[in-house]
């Protein structure tokens, strides 16, 4: 079984904050790092993409690949004309 590298990592949390996590952590019987660790993990995976995909898109428009504003809005039409919804 191979170790995994690992940060540390001080934050200040609201006083809010910090009671529910202690609550959280007595009704799971888990750690307040183990329910912190999995709420950034959580959070990165749900919006890394946006990220990606906004790159994406600035790698296209530096190469040139760009839809002109009318041809959107003729896609756009043609889709509310048909009902399509992708």
């Amino acid at each position: 079984m191979g170790f995994t590298a690992v940060a540390t990592l001080t934050l200040r949390i609201s006083d809010e904050a910090n009671a529910a996590l202690d609550a959280l952590a007595a009704a799971t019987k888990r750690s307040k790092s183990f329910l912190a660790l999995r709420a950034i993990d959580e959070y990165i995976r749900l919006n890394a993409w946006q990220v990606e995909a906004i790159q994406a898109g600035v790698d296209d428009a530096d190469a040139g690949r760009l839809v002109s504003h009318e041809a959107v809005k003729q896609r756009w039409l043609s889709r509310a004309e048909s009902g399509e919804e992708r």
